[in-house]
């Protein structure tokens, strides 16, 4: 199967989930950090990192996390990535790193944060998938406070 079609299929079994989750917020992060891992061999960690009042902290990680498990804001590619307020890319020693900022308002909410070799480059088809689950993480939070 090409890059193009997986990614697809992830959309749609994502999709489904995200309509059946009804405000659990949790288990559709779950889910979405689970499945990448497992069906796109390029991605060697996939993480949703939450924020609290001072830091950045792993909620939920599949895969070989290179990244601490807590991130004082400001330092790191995730303050960077909210701070450009959407997707970006950067080469760190042997792997690429991709964040995804997602937001409640104004407020950042958390970072989806993908972790790929350099062999297997993410593309602009992986970020394009990056931000869109950014944006559907952005509506279900706000589903799940209504």
């Amino acid at each position: 199967m090409n890059k193009a079609d997986l990614l697809d299929e992830l959309r749609a079994e994502i999709g489904v989930v995200s309509d059946n989750c009804h405000g659990q917020i949790k288990e559709l992060y779950q889910f979405v950090c689970k499945r990448l891992y497992e069906k796109v061999a390029g991605y060697q960690s996939v993480s949703i990192y939450l924020t609290n009042e001072y830091s950045f902290f792993c909620y939920i990680c599949h895969g070989s996390n290179a990244l601490p498990l807590v991130i004082p804001f400001g330092e790191e590619i995730l303050s960077l990535g909210a701070l450009h307020a959407g997707v970006m890319m950067k080469r760190v020693g042997t792997r690429l790193l991709a964040v995804a900022p997602f937001y409640r308002g104004h407020q950042l909410i958390g970072e989806l944060v993908v972790q790929g070799n350099l062999q297997d480059e993410m593309d602009d088809e992986d970020l394009s998938l990056f931000h869109e689950l950014a944006t559907l993480f952005e509506r279900k939070v706000k589903e799940s406070y209504y």
